[in-house]
């Protein structure tokens, strides 16, 4: 029954986030905290490892579509490690409650605006990299190295945002350069949570299966859903993100 529920959880959580670009590794982790009783660390391992698979497989099924940009996926994955160095540092600063706090109003903010500005329009395809571009790109993948470290966040949120209201790309192509990006960078990460045995392959496996099937329906349907609807998921999704850092500094 347990396998069954894991399944079932991977192929919603992956459909409804790779749809917009993003793999829910910011909800599987309290997810098998709460629901299932796992340490955190031993969550982040499973976790990182369906992640992997959910990326793989929407990244394939964007590419299929044409939906990649490949070199602002690979800039954007630059500076992840040396952000996310500055992060964990950061951490022993200043309360990364407080600030998951402001992090999480900042999301809201940006969830509002993107209500607001639902039917705005952007570029479906790039000719070439400018100076700016390759600046926006290096510094979003800084930011979400330092966002990762610092708040457990996924690093593609912010990739995202760098790409939807910096670049100007259409939430359609930067939804699948974002998963081409994630790929890349799961793999990393998932490697010494296998080493250090993190990865319980009992809760890793029907996840990541439900996942791999969620990947490919979500690319899919996210092409087949207007530009404006897919906004507003991503909207809602940012929010609910959002609060939960905003919860962080209450519990």
């Amino acid at each position: 029954m347990t396998e069954l529920i894991l399944f079932l959880a991977g192929l919603l959580i992956a459909t409804v986030f790779s749809m917009v670009g993003l793999a829910g590794g910011t909800f599987i982790v309290p997810m098998l905290v709460l629901g299932f009783g796992l340490a955190t660390q031993k969550a982040i391992g499973v976790s990182l490892f369906a992640v992997t698979f959910i990326t793989i497989s929407a990244a394939l099924a964007f590419a299929r579509q044409g939906r990649i940009h490949f070199k602002v996926g690979l800039l954007l994955d630059t500076l992840d490690v040396p952000g996310a160095f500055l992060g964990a540092y950061l951490t022993t600063l200043v309360g990364s409650s407080l600030l998951a706090g402001m992090f999480g109003a900042l999301l809201l903010l940006i969830s509002f605006y993107m209500i607001r500005r639902r039917n705005q329009k952007g570029r479906e395809c790039w000719l070439g990299l400018s100076t700016r571009v390759v600046a926006a790109c290096m510094l979003g993948s800084f930011l979400s190295g330092v966002v990762s470290a610092m708040f457990g966040v996924g690093g593609g949120v912010v990739d995202e945002l760098v790409m939807i209201f910096v670049l100007g790309m259409t939430i359609h192509l930067s939804a699948g350069t974002a998963m081409f990006g994630m790929a890349l960078t799961t793999v990393a990460a998932v490697i010494p949570h296998w080493i250090l045995g993190n990865v319980l392959l009992e809760y890793a496996i029907p996840l990541a299966a439900g996942g791999v099937i969620g990947g490919q329906l979500g690319a899919h349907l996210s092409g087949r859903t207007g530009a404006r609807t897919l906004r507003m998921i991503m909207a809602l999704i940012i929010a609910l993100i959002g609060v939960r850092m905003l919860v962080i500094p209450l519990l």
